[in-house]
């Protein structure tokens, strides 16, 4: 799943999540999309988090497979 704090962190998950799980947020966190993008678990066996500010770096990175950019432009539409 994909969740969202108001801190700005963006958190790819398998596991339901109640808080943000950056490194030192411990804020709540919301449902923004219910979708698993199961690539980000080759990187992280327990999901990955990110600024939402810098979401573009996925869409940008050329290492990145296309399936996973497209997977990630369909819930952040810029």
């Amino acid at each position: 799943m994909i969740y969202e704090c108001p801190q700005g962190h963006i958190c790819f998950s398998k596991n339901n999540l109640d808080v943000c799980g950056m490194k030192g947020c411990n804020r709540s966190i919301l449902i923004v999309d219910l979708m698993d993008i199961e690539w980000f678990y080759k990187i992280s066996e327990t999901g990955l988090c990110i600024n939402k500010s810098e979401i573009h770096k996925i869409i940008e990175d050329p290492n990145m497979p296309k399936d996973v950019k497209k997977q990630i432009r369909k819930v952040f539409v810029h």
